[in-house]
């Protein structure tokens, strides 16, 4: 990988929150992306996870992002997901 490139990969995941009083799950698509950073003395990697499509638009809250087997705590904010730096 060159310097400052991103390689993404896309996967499947469930998001699984409660939305206001109803628990939710629906299906998205998230992006994990990797950033090579070289320095002088050693390389670094950033790895983020973002939600790029999902089946509902829930309400603003706390979720529960399923994907590889794996689940993180995700937050929905002024109808935006946040990316999950990793």
């Amino acid at each position: 990988m060159k310097k400052g490139t991103d390689k993404t990969d896309l996967f499947p995941g469930i998001i699984r929150g409660d939305g206001r009083g109803n628990v939710v799950e629906f299906k998205c698509s998230v992006t994990l992306a990797t950033r090579l950073i070289r320095g002088t003395s050693a390389n670094a990697v950033t790895t983020s996870l973002r939600i790029d499509w999902a089946e509902q638009s829930p309400p603003d809250g706390n979720y529960h992002l399923k994907t590889r087997g794996r689940i993180f705590k995700i937050r929905r904010e002024g109808g935006q997901w946040q990316v999950l730096t990793l």
